[in-house]
């Protein structure tokens, strides 16, 4: 059974009565009241109300009513003035220790005073990313907005709940632009489609259709990126090209904030996409290439320098003329012991060449010694990650992130 909290709060101010409603279902709630805090268990069926109290407030006849009116669902809280910011973060301490891990909560600042809304706010962020905890409703009976030709004045609630929904596309948002992690933003996505066909209950073509599609594309061109598929990568990226123009105007009515932020994906992934990502041409090493710096430019260090070896590999084969089967696995550690060996002779000097057989593109490339000492660096910091620095003279993380970003130019120079 799910335990439901409500979190309210009571000032030491003699509040006007007012006629509290919310548009919530047929019919409209309603409810009288000065003291806004006997709306909850009205609205939710609360296992308790926390109340939250300034010595002064708790002595007022605000507090003694509201024990009177709740009985044992109510329970108060001491809280100081908020008068310094030692006080604020007081007052936040305390309200997050009143709420248990996954536990339900409902959020009411009607009455709250100065700062306090901007805490709870923030208290609510906090205990949803640290205690998993359910923010059912942010609710606020906003007496500034009543309507004075009823007696009492009528008054709407407002559902603040959305508030919520904003953080976690901001965190969306920053976790796809920093390290092209798109699991939060594609969750959004995913959420507000499914929220608007849940509230309208309708197949209705005014509400959203493709914002979970392209919320699917996005996480799958994250995961591709992350479990280095980059010809898979660069065919999510086309497609999420395609789908953030025809989503524009969706976005706009039902994801706003997703919708602010459309042109500046699209800048981001556009260079990324390849069409025909299975076909070895000088135009999909090109884009592999801006997928590697865009990696390196997410701070993904390890998939920078993994997907920088095997480009080397498929460079020297379109350089070569093996197009054919240049994914087959075989053909490729072929390509890879040529490149071995002439690391050995030219670069580390362990074989006289006498006394092999080089390669034949050896003679033939200009460019062959720049390949096989950019093939011998890359070797090394592959092996460096690969080991898990268990050996007594790994590279430190600087010198990895350093090195491969080094080698960005040189890997460019041999796509001419």
């Amino acid at each position: 059974m799910k335990e439901t909290i409500g979190l309210s709060f009571i000032s030491p101010t003699d509040h006007k009565l007012a006629c509290y409603y919310w548009n919530t279902g047929k019919p409209t709630f309603e409810y009288s009241t000065d003291l806004f805090p006997e709306i909850l268990p009205k609205l939710f069926p609360l296992t308790k109300l926390i109340v939250f109290v300034t010595e002064e407030a708790a002595r007022h006849r605000n507090c003694q009513r509201l024990r009177e009116n709740l009985g044992d669902l109510l329970i108060t809280e001491s809280i100081p003035q908020g008068k310094s910011e030692e006080e604020l973060w007081e007052i936040f301490s305390i309200v997050a220790k009143q709420v248990p891990p996954r536990a339900h909560i409902i959020m009411d600042i009607t009455h709250a005073f100065r700062s306090l809304p901007l805490i709870v706010f923030n208290v609510a962020s906090y205990l949803r990313r640290i205690r998993d905890i359910k923010v059912e409703r942010i609710i606020y009976g906003n007496f500034e907005a009543r309507d004075t030709s009823f007696t009492p004045p009528r008054v709407p609630i407002f559902d603040l709940t959305s508030t919520m929904d904003l953080q976690d596309w901001l965190h969306g948002i920053d976790a796809f632009q920093r390290r092209g992690d798109a699991e939060e933003l594609a969750n959004s996505l995913s959420r507000t489609q499914g929220h608007f066909y849940q509230v309208n209950h309708t197949e209705s073509t005014e509400l959203p259709r493709k914002l979970k599609h392209t919320a699917r594309q996005l996480k799958n061109f994250s995961e591709a990126l992350r479990f280095l598929r980059p010809l898979e990568t660069t065919l999510y990226a086309a497609d999420i090209c395609n789908l953030l123009e025809m989503v524009q105007d969706e976005a706009s009515l039902w994801a706003k904030p997703f919708a602010d932020v459309l042109h500046d994906l699209k800048k981001e992934i556009y260079p990324l996409q390849n069409k025909e990502s299975t076909a070895l041409s000088k135009g999909s090493l090109q884009t592999q290439l801006r997928l590697i710096q865009y990696c390196l430019d997410k701070d993904l260090v390890v998939q920078a320098v993994l997907l920088a070896r095997e480009w080397l590999v498929s460079m020297l084969m379109l350089r070569t003329n093996r197009h054919e089967n240049w994914r087959d696995k075989n053909v490729r550690e072929t390509v890879e012991k040529e490149l071995g060996l002439v690391v050995k002779v030219v670069v580390l000097k362990e074989i006289t060449e006498a006394a092999c057989k080089l390669p034949f593109w050896y003679r033939q490339d200009p460019r062959s010694r720049k390949i096989a000492v950019i093939w011998n660096r890359l070797t090394r910091l592959r092996n460096d990650i690969a080991h898990c620095a268990m050996n007594t003279d790994a590279a430190s993380t600087e010198v990895i992130r350093n090195s491969i970003k080094e080698l960005i130019p040189s890997l460019e120079e041999s796509t001419l």
